[in-house]
């Protein structure tokens, strides 16, 4: 064990020493790291304890020092981004896939390509897409978040077969903490003993760009996860009833077609009545009855505390006509499941309907999935432009990608699970 010790010191000292000419910001925060060794651990793993523990005999195994630096730079991101804490609440095996295509993925771009075994990679994750119909870009899925990728691969469509790819079920992200016993300390990182974990791992990523930004280093890619794992988490309710605060109340807009009473050269004024929230519902099958039911109830709480009429179409290949919902249990039990259109979820017949009655400064909310077939058609784009133009607020909640549409606020509706009886 000494002499695997010794080894594994020499291989991050010579790895940081590489990093500080080549990548300053993963050179950071490898040396932030307090590393252990533990025989008792498969292969390696981060925990909440703000460390990363691993079998001597899997490091030792480890060819070349390409390969033990890719190794290192992907333990020290899963914490440098948080994962072991974010991965609370989430599928553990979901979120470990996830969370290794987007580090393997940056890796990858900045020219540390030496992985071991058979790495999760965003080619591996479209073909298991593609396997399950759904069907995803190669620069689309590179440019997604951890979040995002994870609400992919949590999608009831997705089927994941690891076995027949070759592929072993990712487990590094633990949200247990470490064991102490048998364990041996490599190198002893920057954290103070009873310091916060998670905290400490906060105030480091922080530190650190903020130092490679003012060197203008900070690659972009970087940049951007980093953001990611530093904003605070808010519920998709809080979001869409503050989303409908803003865009609500506003039934009283300027025109040209009569003056101002007091300053002629001024537009007069226009009540245009009480307002409609216009809720689009993809009932394609893609989305939970449960989900379903918790989106209408919470749209119609906030019309209702807002003095808004509520209108619900259902929608997959074909959208039915505009539901006028004055209950949410009204809205339930008329809501239809697993519509039979056939070829696909298209949101243009939607749109379509939504034209038929939407008054300006009517508020339109859109549940869906987000993958959609029509979603980058010009018919479609140009129908949400239109309906986007007189809405006084446009939000889509997805429960899985987001789309590129204009005008609109993006809310990720994230499955609440049921508490279990005793």
């Amino acid at each position: 064990m000494d002499r695997i010790i010794q080894e594994m010191r020499r291989d991050i000292e010579d790895t940081k020493a590489l990093l500080f000419l080549q990548a300053p910001f993963l050179a950071i925060i490898l040396s932030k790291m307090r590393i252990l060794v533990n025989k008792n651990v498969r292969s390696l793993m981060v925990t909440p304890d703000g460390e990363a523990i691993f079998n001597p005999e899997f490091w030792s195994k480890l060819e070349g020092p390409e390969k033990k630096a890719f190794v290192l730079l992907h333990e020290a991101l899963h914490l440098a981004f948080r994962h072991p804490w974010l991965i609370k609440g989430h599928d553990r095996k979901l979120y470990n896939l996830a969370t290794d295509m987007v580090i393997n993925e940056m890796l990858f771009r900045h020219g540390f390509t030496r992985a071991p075994g058979n790495p999760v990679t965003a080619p591996l994750i479209q073909n298991m897409a593609r396997e399950s119909g759904i069907v995803v870009g190669l620069d689309e899925l590179r440019r997604l978040s951890s979040e995002e990728v994870y609400r992919l691969l949590n999608n009831p469509k997705f089927e994941i077969d690891l076995e027949s790819h070759n592929q072993e079920e990712p487990d590094d992200v633990s949200e247990q903490p470490s064991e102490p016993d048998d364990s041996e300390v490599v190198q002893g990182g920057a954290m103070d003993e009873g310091e916060d974990p998670e905290e400490f791992w906060r105030a480091t990523v922080t530190e650190a760009a903020v130092t490679m930004q003012q060197a203008g280093v900070l690659p972009g890619d970087i940049q951007r996860q980093v953001d990611l794992s530093l904003k605070p988490q808010v519920g998709w309710r809080r979001q869409l009833r503050g989303c409908l605060q803003e865009g609500a109340g506003r039934m009283v807009v300027s025109t040209w077609h009569r003056s101002s009473r007091r300053y002629a050269s001024f537009p007069g004024i226009k009540r245009l009545g009480v307002q409609t929230v216009w809720a689009l519902m993809d009932c394609s099958g893609s989305i939970e009855d449960e989900v379903l039911s918790q989106f209408v109830t919470e749209v119609w709480s906030i019309s209702r505390i807002h003095s808004c009429e509520l209108k619900v179409i259902p929608w997959d290949a074909q959208a039915l006509s505009a539901i006028q919902v004055r209950t949410a249990a009204q809205a339930r039990r008329k809501i239809p499941v697993n519509l039979k259109g056939g070829g696909g979820t298209v949101l243009g017949p939607a749109l379509l309907e939504l034209a038929k009655g939407i008054r300006m400064q009517d508020i339109v909310i859109i549940l869906s999935d987000g993958y959609i077939a029509d979603i980058e058609a010009k018919a479609t784009l140009d129908l949400y432009r239109r309906m986007a133009r007189r809405a006084a607020r446009v939000v889509f909640v997805t429960t899985a990608k987001t789309p590129s549409l204009p005008a609109t606020r993006f809310i990720y509706l994230e499955r609440e699970r049921r508490r279990r009886s005793r």
